[in-house]
């Protein structure tokens, strides 16, 4: 106890002058801690802006390029299809001169808005009056307009989208040079690829971000000098030339960020160059409401404020406990903020999003994603990305190696059990150091849009076959009649001297083969044209089912189970008679194809706005090889087929507004779906 009391003196006995230093250091150590403590905070609430606006602007110049993308793939797709409306034209002039009787009619069945056809000298010689308009005169010189194609320098030409000279709307306009000399143009109504440009468009994109997300104080797309679109409450920006920062950004290629003011208020600005197809197109600029970036910093900065006062009543090490407790607090409540800042963004995208960490984990995925792929986050989160969309792992695993920056892929992937065709931009994530901590995919359904193209194609590819058997069936049949009327008049007015009996078999055989020609001239014909519907309103379900005798008979003569089922309770509008024709092609085909003891089902359902009948068979199914040509005019794999039947199918589903659709596995079956759009 005495050497203890020995020892305590000499702190008991130390002047004011160094209890005041020893309790001045403490407080410098202190305060040294909470100022320490406050960078850090702020720095880290500085990082998880940067992160998220980078995240952001990532997904807001994808979106961007897939609006763009969509819009230039779709005016292709009509560009292309107005096109070979026009070089088909030229064919029929070849084989005889168009006139505006011609054009009319054509015009009302290809779905053209208005035909000219101009002589070499620029003299329109045919064309048809739309049945809303009255007769147009000439008003200008198309060989000025058109002169790339009267010069012989192009075959075809594109004049783009163009106000319509009687006022019914905006029209995309093309020509070709006629191969008798001159020039065939033709219009179509441009509406709805205008109006889809304005869905679709980036400027339509950023003003619904900027309206759905109260963390946005603006969203700008400039070029070098002036606005290309903006939020409603930006109408004007310096140009880029006259802030060193924006030329700074504009010839990066990284994002960049900054805190800003916008009308008086700070903003947490990232600005990033646009590149469309490898040319810059302007800077993307989006500028982050900092509220709770402020209220954070103020809170940090009173309570360093409290530190000192708590610090110089002695309550120094409780306060720096409460402060960095409640320092934490206020940064976990930033990262929640910051996370369902991001989460609105990436939930209003129509794109599926994929982020994945370092380890090829999943992080994250938006309810576009859980829809297609039908999962939940709760799910899949933490799973590797090879258990769940096998089909991206490889492109994921090149981006978090460090192989590539960035990849744009397409590729088919399973999911839900629906063979679907993806397109994937592929994205590093990184943080501090240029760290790898994760990739993000963005992914786009193709599948609708590549199916529908096939159908446009393969009707295409039928309307110009029809077209070519109804030529060559005109061609034929006056010579054919001329040799029929011939042999009967052999057969009638003369009389051999010998061998009688074989002429008369010999004479009756060809006008036999005149009969048979002609039937098949009539079938031609018949094919050329396009089917005369007499539409009425059916339920669907009680149209199937009251021909389901006569499709269960088609079954049962070959001892093949018959399965109905009819669930859609809508109404739609066709041909009753062509429509059981369709049928009936159908289920003789899948009989046909299916052994004794099979089975063949029909189900009617809906699909969202759509109708749908499905045939399936357990027959012994179709290869994939020959798959797109199934519908071809007189493709058939039976020895006795004649061919037209699903061709036939195919062109009265088209007139009803419908399309076909075909799955098959070899020795497994066959599915043939007739989809109709509801009334």
């Amino acid at each position: 106890m005495k050497r203890n009391a020995l020892s305590e003196k000499p702190l008991l006995m130390l002047s004011p002058k160094y209890l005041a230093g020893l309790f001045s250091l403490l407080v410098f150590l202190f305060l040294g801690t909470a100022f320490f403590e406050y960078q850090y905070r702020k720095s880290e609430i500085e990082h998880i802006m940067r992160e998220e606006a980078a995240l952001l602007i990532h997904a807001l110049r994808v979106g961007a390029e897939n609006a763009i993308t969509g819009y230039n793939e779709n005016r292709s797709l009509l560009t292309g299809s107005l096109f070979d409306q026009l070089r088909l034209l030229d064919r029929l002039d070849m084989q005889k001169p168009l006139t505006s009787t011609d054009l009319s009619v054509i015009a009302g069945s290809s779905g053209v808005y208005r035909i000219n056809v101009f002589d070499g000298n620029g003299r329109r010689i045919a064309f048809n009056t739309p049945p809303d308009h009255t007769p147009l005169e000439q008003t200008c010189d198309p060989r000025q307009m058109l002169l790339p194609l009267y010069s012989g320098k192009q075959d075809s030409l594109l004049l783009g989208i163009r106000p319509s000279t009687s006022d019914r709307g905006p029209r995309l306009i093309a020509a070709v040079r006629r191969s008798r000399g001159g020039v065939i143009a033709a219009n179509i109504d441009a509406s709805k690829l205008l109006d889809l440009r304005r869905r679709l468009g980036v400027g339509q994109l950023i003003q619904r971000i900027g309206a759905d997300t109260t963390g946005i104080e603006y969203i700008i797309w400039q070029d070098s000098s002036a606005i290309l679109s903006a939020t409603p409450n930006v109408s004007k920006v310096d140009p880029v030339h006259a802030d060193p920062f924006l030329l700074s950004a504009f010839r990066s290629t990284s994002a960049k960020t900054r805190m800003t003011t916008c009308k008086g208020k700070p903003v947490f600005e990232v600005v990033k160059p646009f590149y469309y197809n490898g040319i810059n197109v302007g800077l993307l600029r989006i500028g982050l409401k900092t509220d709770h970036y402020d209220i954070t910093a103020a809170k940090l900065r009173n309570r360093l404020f409290m530190l000192v006062g708590l610090v110089v009543i002695g309550s120094l090490f409780m306060f720096n406990l409460i402060v960095t407790r409640r320092s934490e607090a206020e940064m976990k409540h930033a990262c929640e903020r910051a996370q369902n800042f991001s989460s609105v963004i990436l939930e209003s995208m129509a794109d599926v999003v994929v982020a994945v960490d370092a380890a090829g984990k999943i992080t994250m995925i938006n309810t576009p994603a859980e829809k297609l792929f039908r999962i939940s986050l709760r799910e899949v989160f933490g799973k590797y990305v090879n258990e769940v969309i096998p089909e991206s792992a490889p492109f994921l695993d090149g981006i978090v190696s460090g192989r590539h920056a960035m990849l744009d892929r397409e590729f088919h992937c399973s999911a839900g059990g629906r063979q679907l065709l993806l397109a994937g931009n592929f994205s590093l994530i990184t943080g501090r150091d240029s760290r790898i901590e994760g990739a993000v995919a963005v992914l786009r359904d193709l599948t609708e849009q590549r199916a529908m193209q096939q159908v446009i194609d393969r009707q295409a590819k039928l309307q110009a076959m029809g077209e070519l058997a109804s030529g060559v069936a005109h061609e034929i049949r006056n010579p054919l009649n001329a040799i029929g009327i011939l042999a009967q008049r052999l057969d009638i007015e003369f009389s051999p001297a010998a061998d009688e009996p074989e002429y008369r078999h010999l004479v009756r055989t060809v006008v036999s083969e005149v009969h048979r020609l002609n039937a098949i001239i009539q079938r031609f014909l018949k094919f050329g044209r396009p089917p005369l519907l007499m539409p009425v309103p059916v339920h669907l379900a009680d149209f199937v089912r009251s021909y389901g005798t006569v499709l269960q008979s088609e079954a049962e003569k070959k001892s093949i189970r018959f399965t109905l089922k009819a669930d859609c309770d809508r109404t739609v509008l066709i041909d009753r008679e062509q429509m059981q024709q369709v049928l009936l092609n159908i289920i003789r085909n899948g009989v046909e194809a299916t052994a004794k003891g099979g089975s063949i089902t029909i189900r009617v359902f809906c699909r969202g706005s759509r109708s749908v009948i499905e045939i399936a068979d357990s027959g012994t199914g179709i290869p994939a090889a020959k798959l797109p040509e199934i519908f071809n005019l007189y493709f058939t794999t039976k020895n006795d087929g004649s061919g037209m039947g699903l061709s036939i199918a195919n062109q009265i589903v088209h007139a009803h507004g419908g399309l076909i659709e075909v799955s098959s596995r070899e020795g497994e079956g066959s599915v043939f779906s007739i989809v109709l759009p509801a009334l």
